[in-house]
Parts: C-alpha cells; structure tokens; sequence
C-alpha cells in the first residue's frame, strides 16, 4: 500500500463502493445483477426440507438461482430468498435425443444407411402439425399460469432442441403436414409454378405434386444427373467434384440447387416460426418473463440452426459456443439476456469462461450441476470437494468490478462480418462432397472441428480481435435493409459469401461505392442467388486473399495492442464520461453438449504486452489501482484466469442498470 497515491486510492473508492448490494428476490436478468443457476437434480430435490444448509451452500457457491420443471413448486426456493427459473418445458416433439424413436442417433443413421430409404425422412413429431402445436402451446401457457404469481427469472421451451438432432444432417421433415406448409411457402415465394420449375428445372404438373430434393438427390444433380428426382448419386463422381465459380458458369444445370436449399430455409423457418408461437403461449399468462432455449448448436445448414432467424423470435438464450455462435447470437440479441453453461472442474478454466462471456455481454451463469458440486444429506449437505474448488471463481462475478462492467455498454467498431445463412448451407454441400455416401456420418461434433467454412468465419472473429477491433455480426436481412450505411460501418467482410439475394447484392455494391468504405472478401461473393440459383454473371471479382490479408487491410484501430502475435484481444466500454479497456488471452477453446471447454493451453502464463490507446491520459489497473501507463501507451501483464481491466482516473463514474 505505500506506493499508492491520492490518485490511486480515489480510483479504488469508485470502484469499491457502494459494496454490492444484494440482489431483489424476485428480479429479472435485465435489472443489473448477475445471475448464478444452479442446474438442480436429485440432490437438491431430497434436501428440499434442508434450507438452511441448501441456502448456506448456495450463498458460498454464489448461486443466486435455482432451477425447477414446469410442475415444479418454486416455494422452497422462495423461502431461501432465491430466485429459479422453469426448464424444458415442452417435451416431446423439439428433442429427439429423448422420448422418441430415434434416441440413438448413431445406431438410427447406420440402419438407414444400408436402405436409404426416403420412408425414414418422416419426422416422429411433426412441428407444422398443427395439433402438436396447440398442445405445445397450452403447455407453454399452463407453466406460464403456475408460475406467473412467484415471477420467475425466465420461461425455457426446451434444452438443445433441433429439427434433427443436435446440428447432425438428416432430410426431416417429409411428413405431409411439412410438405403442406413447404407449398405454401413456395408459394408465396414464386410468383407461378413455372417459375419454380424453371429456378428447380423440374417438371412439376401441380403445386400438390410439388415435393424437395433429398440430399441424395441433389448430390445426383451435382454429380451430373440434372432428372435427380428418385435417384441415387455417382458417388465416385461426387467426390472428384469440386466447386469453383467456372465450373457453375460453365456448367450451370448440375448448380441449380434450390430444390434443396428451399427445404433447408424452410425447416429453418419451421423451427423459428414454433418457438414464436410457444413464446406467445407463455406471453398469453405471463408477459413480463423471458422466454428461450437452452443449449444451441453452431450455425448450420441442419437443425434448424440459423442463428438470425432464431433471435428474432427469442428473449433470451443460452448458447453452446461453437464457432462463433456466442459472438454471433452477442450480435444479433444486444440487449437480451445471454447465459452459459459451466460443466468444467478446472477453476482456473472456470473462472477464464466466466470472465471472457462477462466482456461478451453475459448476464449469468448455469452450474451444471447439483450432483456434483452438492453432497450429503440433511444437516450433512455441504459443497462438494468440485463445488469448494469452482466457488471462488464463481463469487468473482457478485465482484463490484465485474458488476460495473457487467452494466457499463460495450462499444463496437464500424467494422461488420457478414452473416450468411444461405451460404452456410451451400458450404455444407459441397464440403461434404468428399464423404460420398458417408455424409449422414457428418454429426455436429465433427462439422464443429472440420467445417472449412466455419472455421474461415472463426479465424476472422480472431483475427480482428487480436488486431484490436471489436467486430460485429450482420445478417442478410440486416444488410438487404441498408444496415450497414444507416449504422455507419466502414468495412464489411465477407467470409466465403457463395449466395447473395439480389438485394444483398445492391446493398453491397452500393456499399463499396462509397468514399472511405471497404468491402473485403474471401473466394467470389454471390455466385448463387440465396436459394441456390447460379447466376450466370459475376457481381464481384474473385478474391484470393487470406483472412491475414483482409485483417491486414484494414486501418490499425486507435486502440491495439501493440505487441505482434500476443494472442491478446480488447473489449472496450463506457458509461457516460467512463471509459474501460479489458485485455485477454485469446479463449481458444469451444464448448459444445458436454458444456465443457476444450483445448486449454497446458502453459498459463500471464502474457506482457504493450497497450496503445487512444487518449493522453494516465491510465490505470482497475484491480490495484496502480498506474499501467500514460501518453497513450501502456505496458501491462494480462493473465490467464481473468482479463486486465484497465481505465482513466474519473471520479464521477455513473453505471446505468441494463444489461447489455
């Protein structure tokens, strides 16, 4: 303490106090506090009579919230003075991986294998039948009705639900209340059945004799039988087939792929369309508490997993992180609750996520789960020798710094990625090219790993992190709007965009013509319109550049870290005349179904760098008060477990209360 200054222990007082209050009983996600779940299982459900010791452990894990089914009475955890919120409301019909006749995925895909048989694409429980739905949706408004009075934190449909299961690829739903509302769709979008015709070159006679091309079909077409319909692919054809803007333009009819890009966008739509309608269930009881899901998978032409999509119609969510999918869902719902779930036994890997999806924008954190971080019975209930281990780090979050920053608005930069469901699903196909007939053996968890096109999409995330920039995710729709020159982006970036609607097309061409911005992308944008349809003349030059060549084509941002190849990204905030820097180490892992973070470096050394910032003030570490720098430039060692937080010596710092 002798080397601290006036100036110093000012900066700490702001921060320190008021000392965190404590949080209402009853409060939302959007009130400011940041929430602690614990996921409950058996362990909490036989101690119920047990409060004292259920709080005691509770309060020294830093759980703030409990969980509880649609069924479930959430007094017990009222009279602890915690709040809870109501899981998996809807079952069966959006998760196959239980109660249902697919259960066993692997074992399901090997069996159809050897028939391929189209009877197999009929989906267990169709979501457009429309008498599923109004069950689901009564249940939706009966947990809303019992739970309304005691105002839960949050209302979740159902945990990792999918159109298939997880984001594994599969041609649901042939069910004939799928087709009924895929013609009406293709209805609205084609102006004739010509039309559809000549944009599927197929010979439909009726819209009723309409039907989508299977996998197997459209993989025929691409490996050169134009009359897929009903046939079976050269396999070996297929695999030496690789897509190059040329060989469409050259050969355009074994291109035409809308007659499967449509399902896709259609099943996509499905899903989006049931979870807005089960929100409205809910809504009709009880209209003040969010309504999401849990457990998402990564952006994918399967599953129902267009991330745009899907956050328009949810109030919050709590996203597997893989492949950008947290910085892309971050994106699309700012404003909106945002969680995680925490299945690691590592502290130090614990408290990384927590502080690294806190700068995201998290509002609170989901302990998977009471089995293992509770033990015993009775007066015997106590944390567990994992619950002991992980509670500091969790404790950190009701921290005054984390809660400040938690309100404080994170700041982006005029920089966009371009999000671009249709091609996702374009990238699919033809990556899985090479599988032959193997490629219902694609699952999810390798698609995480080996998926070209996501892994470009994740290199660029990183790679203008680690340049200094906070970048932004933007959306088809959004750029068809003109976002990007109503917002004032400068740079947009475009990883691999092989379809473009013609409006994206405008959008971005407009874009580009004016002064001082830049349009940056990977391979030849808009080969295919956005269902599919190749266009028989470029819109753009073909690029070869590489993601460190477009990172490197861009200006350096008037804050960066200074140091080449540290691996460490900025987040930066302000409130009002508040300004804050936090430095990390890049998160190198992802997080999938079994909640837990991968490939964590086996060195966790604190990295030194050098901080460029934009301003001549002195600039200080926020946990010690001491003074990092000064003239712009600093030097500050970020470690491992959690970022540098830094800031400038203001005293009328003011926090607003949303969560953001």
């Amino acid at each position: 303490m002798r080397h601290l200054t006036i100036r110093h222990i000012t900066v700490l007082l702001v921060l320190l106090w008021p000392a965190l209050s404590a949080y209402p009983a009853h409060a939302r996600p959007a009130d400011g506090g940041y929430r602690v779940i614990l996921w409950c299982g058996d362990t909490v459900a036989r101690n119920r009579g047990s409060t004292q010791e259920l709080a005691r452990a509770c309060r020294e894990l830093g759980v703030t919230a409990l969980m509880t089914g649609p069924a479930g009475d959430p007094g017990p955890w009222r009279a602890l003075g915690l709040d809870y919120y109501v899981e998996n409301i809807v079952s069966p019909g959006l998760c196959l991986k239980f109660r249902s006749s697919v259960t066993d995925w692997s074992a399901f895909i090997t069996q159809w294998m050897k028939t391929r048989s189209p009877d197999a694409f009929t989906r267990d429980v169709c979501l457009s039948d429309p008498a599923w739905r109004a069950r689901a949706r009564a249940d939706m408004r009966r947990a809303a009705e019992r739970h309304a009075p005691w105002n839960p934190l949050l209302y979740d449909i159902r945990d990792e639900l999918s159109v298939t299961v997880s984001a594994n690829p599969f041609d649901y739903d042939f069910a004939p209340a799928s087709l009924a509302a895929l013609r009406l769709r293709l209805r609205r979008h084609y102006p004739s059945l010509d039309a559809l015709n000549a944009a599927w070159l197929t010979r439909f006679n009726t819209w009723e004799a309409v039907r989508p091309f299977s996998t197997d079909e459209i993989k025929a077409r691409l490996a050169g039988r134009v009359e897929a319909l009903g046939r079976q692919p050269d396999w070996a054809a297929l695999r030496a087939m690789r897509y190059t803007p040329q060989r469409v333009r050259a050969e355009p009819e074994r291109w035409h792929l809308a007659p499967w890009c449509d399902f896709r966008a259609f099943m996509d739509d499905t899903l989006a369309e049931t979870l807005a309608d089960l929100r409205d269930g809910a809504r009709e009881a009880d209209p003040a508490t969010p309504v999401g899901i849990e457990g998402t998978q990564m952006p994918s032409a399967w599953g129902g997993y267009d991330l745009w999509k899907l956050s328009r119609v949810l109030d919050w969510v709590e996203p597997y992180d893989i492949t950008a999918a947290r910085a892309i869902f971050g994106s699309f719902m700012r404003g909106k609750p945002l969680f995680a779930t925490y299945g690691e036994s590592d502290p130090a890997a614990v408290s990384r996520r927590l502080w690294h999806l806190l700068l995201e924008g998290d509002c609170g954190a989901i302990l998977w789960w009471s089995e293992d971080l509770l033990e015993g019975e009775g007066p015997a209930l106590r944390l567990s020798a994992k619950g002991r281990a992980l509670a500091p780090a969790v404790r950190e979050m009701h921290t005054p710094l984390a809660r400040r920053l938690l309100q404080a608005e994170r700041l982006h930069d005029p920089v966009a990625i371009h999000y671009s469901q249709a091609s996702i699903q374009l990238a699919w196909l033809f990556e899985s090219s090479e599988d032959g007939a193997t490629w219902p053996r694609r699952f999810s968890s390798y698609e995480a790993h080996y998926n070209r096109h996501a892994a470009l999409r994740t290199d660029l995330l990183r790679a203008l992190r680690e340049a200094g920039w906070s970048p932004h995710f933007v959306s088809y729709e959004e750029v068809e709007a003109g976002k990007l020159e109503k917002e004032g982006f400068h740079t947009c970036l475009l990883p691999d965009a092989f379809a473009l609607s013609d409006r994206e097309a405008r959008a971005l061409r407009g874009f580009a013509r004016k002064p001082g911005n830049r349009l940056l992308y990977t391979g030849e944008p808009g080969v295919f319109n956005a269902n599919g349809t190749p266009r028989a003349q470029p819109l753009f030059t073909a690029s070869t550049q590489t993601v460190e060549q477009l990172v490197a084509a861009l200006p350096p941002p008037a804050v960066r870290i200074a140091t080449p190849g540290s691996g460490v990204c900025i987040y930066r905030f302000r409130d009002g005349a508040a300004r804050f820097f936090a430095l990390e180490q890049r998160q190198q892992g992802q997080v999938s179904d079994d909640v837990t973070a991968h490939a964590l470096p086996a060195r966790r050394d604190a990295v030194r760098v050098s901080f460029a910032y934009d301003e001549r003030r002195p600039l200080f570490d926020l946990r010690t008060g001491a003074q990092v720098g000064a003239e712009g430039f600093a030097e500050i060692e970020v470690p491992f477990e959690r970022p540098a937080i830094l800031g400038f010596a203001v005293s009328n710092l003011t926090f607003s209360a949303a969560c953001r």
